[in-house]
């Protein structure tokens, strides 16, 4: 129980409908890149545009369940956007849908 307590604080989930993705299967690992204060982006592959421009990158997890993907974000980046208070967009590109971008 201790160990399952520490990692809620070093990580954080939010859950994304999979019919964002146009019921794509999404990789157990994506790229996050923080594109400015008001921007994620979520990619299976790296992305150029994003590539040595975004404010951080990192890696994340994600968990296909029934009907939706969870994906887990570090803490920081979930308490920096603050995402437990903010209302956010998440959006699929429509050229490719398992690219994901979450708009604060």
């Amino acid at each position: 129980m201790k160990g399952e307590n520490m990692q809620r604080l070093v990580e954080a989930r939010i859950e994304i409908d999979e019919k964002v993705t146009k019921y794509e299967k999404l990789p157990e690992a994506m790229i996050l890149y923080a594109v400015d204060n008001e921007h994620l982006v979520i990619a299976a592959k790296p992305l150029k545009t994003f590539e040595g421009k975004a404010l951080t990158k990192t890696q994340v997890k994600v968990i296909s369940e029934k009907n939706k993907h969870i994906i887990i974000l570090p803490i920081k980046i979930y308490n920096f956007y603050h995402l437990d208070e903010n209302d956010y967009t998440v959006m699929a590109s429509d050229k490719d849908p398992t690219t994901i971008i979450i708009a604060i």
